[in-house]
């Protein structure tokens, strides 16, 4: 419950320095918006370069995602509820992607993708994980595993760990309680954190810089174009580009915050 803000200097001080931050970041959008004029802005969003680079962004963050969700769920509710050996240690290393450079994290899937089960993967199946989409959701894979697990603790932190002991004292066992107890609790949180996670993986770039390149249509998820046609000179498509991810991670956080309630792990 928050603290009333009338009454003194402090409560305005704070208010004006949030809403100051509020200012400068319409500033931001609005004067890219005008730069750009309603005319270019149709001209660019009627175009399908844009929408192509839109979906491959879209359907390669939701895959990433919800491999993520697979390894970040158990791996979360493992580190909030758990005590095994080099607890800790573990945590760190699960971390580790999320402190580093996303460039480190590509520059290191180099070496991992010549080895076991990548080659396998590539000489039976004929799959190559490179410079092409599989090479993109690993990367994102990658940089959002570690987040995903370390929102789904925060999640599954905020449920009470005597529903579970009640349920086990009446003979549930574990992964039933996980299920039928822990999970509906935390459905509210978990929804809200896969959000983030996919908003971070459709931001990724640096990784895919030096792991995957760009293939026109094939690789470049929008953060990625937009670096590319920054170097290219394309001012336009940089501003358009640059107002539809904006408008995704306004939509992204909007539907966090609505769907967290107070279970909101942000």
């Amino acid at each position: 419950m928050g603290l009333r803000s009338r009454g003194g200097w402090w409560p305005a001080l704070c208010i004006g320095t949030t809403g100051s931050i509020l200012a400068v970041y319409i500033l931001l959008v609005t004067s890219n918006w005008i730069y750009l004029g309603w005319h270019d802005t149709l001209y660019f969003f009627s175009k399908s370069r844009m929408w192509e680079r839109f979906w491959l962004t879209v359907w390669t963050a939701t895959i990433s995602t919800s491999f993520s969700l697979f390894i970040g769920i158990p791996a979360g509710y493992a580190l909030s509820r758990f005590r095994f050996p080099c607890r800790y240690l573990f945590a760190s290393i699960i971390d580790l992607p999320i402190v580093v450079s996303p460039a480190v994290v590509g520059a290191f899937l180099f070496g991992i993708t010549t080895r076991f089960p990548f080659d396998w993967i590539s000489e039976f199946y004929g799959i190559y994980i490179g410079r092409n989409v599989y090479g993109v959701l690993l990367v994102q894979f990658t940089v959002t595993a570690a987040f995903c697990a370390r929102l789904m603790k925060a999640s599954f932190d905020m449920i009470p760990i005597r529903f579970e002991m009640v349920s086990n004292s009446l003979g549930a066992p574990p992964f039933r309680t996980f299920f039928k107890v822990v999970l509906p609790m935390a459905k509210n949180g978990i929804i809200a954190s896969m959000i983030v996670v996919w908003a971070r993986a459709a931001a990724e770039w640096e990784g895919l810089m030096l792991f995957v390149g760009a293939t026109e249509g094939k690789t470049d998820i929008m953060p990625f174009a937009i670096y590319l046609d920054w170097n290219g000179g394309m001012m336009g498509w940089v501003t358009s580009m640059s107002i539809v991810c904006i408008l995704m991670a306004v939509s992204a956080i909007s539907a966090m915050k609505i769907i967290g309630g107070r279970s909101n792990v942000w």
